[in-house]
């Protein structure tokens, strides 16, 4: 009797050791899955390679038209109908390769660098029609931007835009400046210059080389002070004549000698160097 008694109490004993371990492992598991779920519903995601959470980041897209939207070759889905933007959520630290896509447009595409904790922004994504249908309209378009016959110049003294560049900017023996009581040098071997119709960037061009300096702080993705130049890309051919296009994020580059639209001698930029520029030729 007292064995069978002792045994029963280790048994019970055991059933409650168990019972407990069975609880708190419970706990434990509901307290791991609560965390985990809190930092997923705060975007945070898992890192198998890391090992570890990350804040996750985003990619918004505003396009001037209609498309459909790739990541890593992969089809996401479309633009909005208002507004022709796409957002993706949820995105690791990492880069991607984001594609712009519609049927007779060009392709926009880049090697997107995502941040923890932020969203890349390219809101000034322009792809351009290639049916037929349109090639006229942008053709007189391309002519309008560069006036035949081209502006005449003097010798030492060169001022080829138009005013209010020709009123902020002057060209002296190949070197750029700012007018004024004190002019300061803004770039050497300067072939021409534009200035953006809000005033807020002016565009240069060497014999093969175009730049932008921003004139004020940009309030949008890529973010500039005043004051900041960058080299948007260099040629192999020589440029005759740069101005700005559409807006005041992209730039159409003339290659050519005679004022007639020939086709794949002009070029279309945009100023965002960020994963590459897309340069559209026309």
């Amino acid at each position: 009797m007292k064995l069978n008694y002792f045994y029963a109490k280790i048994n019970s004993e055991m059933t409650k050791r168990f019972k407990r371990t069975l609880f708190y492992s419970a706990v434990a598991v509901f307290l791991v899955l609560s965390y985990v779920v809190i930092l997923y519903a705060q975007g945070y995601k898992y890192s198998f390679s890391e090992n570890r959470f990350f804040k996750t980041g985003a990619v918004y897209l505003k396009v001037n038209t209609g498309a459909d939207v790739y990541m890593d070759d992969k089809l996401l889905g479309n633009t909005s109908f208002f507004g022709n933007s796409y957002r993706i959520e949820g995105l690791l630290p990492d880069k991607y390769a984001i594609r712009i896509q519609r049927n007779n447009y060009s392709t926009w595409q880049k090697q997107i660098t995502v941040d923890e904790g932020f969203v890349s922004e390219f809101s000034k994504i322009l792809i351009i029609s290639k049916d037929e249908s349109d090639s006229e309209e942008l053709d007189e378009e391309i002519i309008s931007l560069f006036p035949s016959p081209a502006p005449k110049t003097t010798k030492g003294s060169v001022s080829p835009s138009p005013a209010p560049a020709a009123e902020l900017f002057v060209i002296k023996k190949g070197v750029l400046l700012t007018t004024g009581e004190t002019p300061e040098k803004v770039a050497n071997g300067v072939k021409g210059f534009a200035l953006s119709k809000d005033k807020h960037k002016l565009a240069w061009w060497t014999a093969n080389e175009v730049w932008v300096m921003w004139l004020n702080d940009a309030d949008y993705q890529p973010y500039h002070k005043k004051g900041d130049k960058e080299l948007i890309t260099r040629f192999s051919t020589q440029i005759k004549k740069v101005a700005w296009f559409r807006d005041d994020d992209h730039l159409i580059v003339d290659s050519t000698s005679s004022p007639q639209v020939d086709s794949g001698t002009y070029r279309i930029l945009e100023i965002d160097t960020r994963g590459g520029i897309n340069i559209v030729e026309v």
